[in-house]
């Protein structure tokens, strides 16, 4: 580990560190417009210039571009650095058209920022400027590029990280231009993040225009609740409604970006069709009225038919405590449930998984895309699991391979091996995969002509002999038999890897905590059966939507007509909520 000085400070860092990356860790923020931590260094904007005072370097150099060593000592307030870097800033605003009281990046634009910090604060060139046509890029990201300074992160990004190749640079010398051949809706599902990645306001936030400065917002840390991966978030709320939500940095998790379903998926916080006053036989009323005509309800039905006779639904995007009151009350008072309204296999499946993700299994998405060689096994991560697919993006980067065993037409930006194997077949193939890392002869006793169209040697082969081997498996087209495969295979592959893991993608955004919580025999037959039967006589309902969930309509309709009382809590509009006796509106 080499050992420098910075600023008289002395720090010793790993191998491989670059100098700006060692001073911020002394707390020394050198200015930096082109690196970007997710991104790495490119030197294209020359502001991060230090003065290398002795050791193998001397003189001005980036920052960005020069790995520490032993004996430099580096200056970042030298005269001629500083300089230097108030001439480069100058020199990136000969162009700009200086709009930041109508820019939507004003108040959290690097630009600006190190713009006054560099002390430039009066405009000398007299020339034309440059001017570019700005293009229309969607709903979602407003493009301005005459704001550009050629940082090249957006396109870095956008290819690099993402894999998709619709936004790029074009043009040469003072003409650069970065954006698509024409103007048209960006294609990737990580656009949003262009947002975020640039330093100054070439990409915007369209959906929150004009609602507000960054100062006027009130920012709260959150978790996006879209799928059941957990990415952290920052909401931003003013006048009490949902505006804006940005990625928020967890290195275990999303690392510094997010999916746009999570970025712009908070419409339904403040919908005006959101419930929000409690109701009672359809008609507004007070909340103690609700409350006192549920507890009296309870009371009538439990009096006559038992405790057994109430159950209670959740949901697994209820939250940590919904979930854990709900199984508290169901205990304390002996009502059936809670039942998560899944159906027997999902209810299996999630079980299972829970089960088998052991802490000595577990990876976390950074483990995902740290790993060489990644098996998918039944999981759609466009659709299931958004942010999974840039982990899985990063491991074909680095020169891994990633195969995909699934029956849908899975689309990936990158890549990748994909086995169409129908899902009664996963199961054999799978089989196949763990005897051969077994040395197992069992493989004599799978269906017939079941893997033989597949490399099943092969792939064991390459899986076994990889540094580190990753499984991924869904948990929703297959079957609880396959998930336990899955970690049987990433067991397996741990007993002769230092780094292996196993990695599911559940089915709803707490879903982990409802399969802690789940009773696997409360399933959505069993709670629409017991309505049938008048087993169950009030069912109380909390964040579920039954509708969405239950296959046989007409069958759940004509179970919840025999119900003596139907209870709902819930923050969306259902036609559940319309038909409840009594309803009270939750928060989101």
């Amino acid at each position: 580990m080499p050992t420098l000085t910075i600023d008289n400070r002395e720090i010793k860092v790993p191998n491989g560190t670059k100098v700006i990356e060692a001073a911020e860790r002394l707390g020394i923020v050198i200015p930096r417009f082109c690196f970007h931590p997710a991104l790495g260094a490119v030197g294209a904007c020359r502001v991060c210039a230090v003065a290398f005072l002795e050791g193998p370097i001397k003189g001005i150099q980036m920052s960005c571009m020069v790995d520490a060593q032993d004996g430099m000592v580096v200056s970042s307030t030298d005269a001629e650095a500083v300089d230097f870097r108030r001439h480069v800033i100058e020199f990136l605003m000969l162009n700009h058209p200086h709009d930041c009281p109508v820019c939507d990046e004003g108040g959290h634009c690097l630009l600006q920022d190190l713009t006054v910090a560099g002390g430039h604060g009066r405009r000398r060139y007299q020339g034309l400027k440059r001017t570019h046509r700005n293009q229309d890029l969607g709903p979602l990201v407003q493009h301005e590029m005459n704001r550009c300074i050629q940082c090249y992160r957006c396109s870095r990004y956008y290819q690099e990280v993402t894999g998709y190749r619709d936004l790029g640079v074009m043009g040469i010398g003072s003409r650069v231009y970065f954006g698509r051949s024409r103007s048209g809706v960006l294609e990737s599902p990580f656009a949003g993040n262009l947002v975020d990645i640039c330093p100054t306001g070439v990409y915007t936030d369209k959906p929150s225009r004009y609602l507000g400065r960054r100062w006027d917002f009130q920012r709260q840390a959150s978790v996006c609740i879209h799928c059941s991966l957990g990415c952290h978030l920052t909401a931003a709320v003013r006048y009490r409604q949902v505006v804006r939500h940005e990625a928020r940095l967890n290195s275990d998790v999303n690392g510094h970006f997010i999916c746009d379903r999570g970025r712009y998926g908070y419409v339904y916080a403040s919908a005006a069709e959101r419930p929000r006053t409690a109701m009672q036989a359809g008609v507004p009323a007070q909340t103690t009225e609700v409350l006192d005509r549920i507890r009296a309800a309870i009371d009538t039905v439990t009096g006559q038919s038992g405790a057994g006779s109430v159950a209670l639904a959740a949901s697994p995007r209820g939250s940590l405590e919904t979930l854990a009151m709900a199984k508290k009350v169901c205990r304390q008072h002996g009502w059936t449930g809670p039942a998560l309204v899944h159906t027997q296999r999902q209810a299996h499946n999630l079980k299972t998984a829970v089960t088998c993700l052991q802490p000595d299994l577990a990876v976390s998405m950074v483990g995902v895309a740290s790993a060489r060689d990644v098996l998918v096994i039944g999981a759609d991560p466009i659709n299931e699991a958004p942010m999974l697919t840039l982990a899985l993006r990063q491991v074909q980067r680095k020169g891994g391979s990633v195969t995909v065993i699934d029956p849908r037409g899975v689309q990936l930006p990158f890549d990748c091996d994909h086995w169409a194997v129908s899902p009664e077949k996963i199961g054999p193939v799978l089989q196949a995969i763990v005897d051969e890392i077994g040395g197992s002869q069992a493989a004599a006793s799978a269906p017939p002509g079941a893997p033989d169209a597949y490399p099943v040697a092969a792939l064991a082969k390459r899986l076994n002999g990889s540094p580190r081997p990753v499984v991924v498996c869904g948990t929703d087209i297959v079957t609880d038999t396959e998930i336990g495969l899955a970690a049987e295979l990433a067991r397996l592959l741990c007993r002769t890897h230092i780094v292996a893991g196993l990695f599911y993608t559940l089915q709803g955004p707490n879903a982990f905590a409802a399969g802690l919580m789940d009773r696997p025999e409360t399933t959505s037959e069993a709670l629409v059966a017991g309505m049938e039967t008048g087993a169950i006589r009030m069912l109380i309902v909390v964040e579920q939507d039954l509708w969405r969930d239950f296959p046989d309509r007409p069958r759940l309709q004509a179970a919840l007509a025999k119900l003596e009382h139907l209870v709902v809590l819930d923050y969306v509009d259902s036609p559940l909520n319309r038909q409840a006796d009594c309803f009270l509106p939750t928060q989101p």
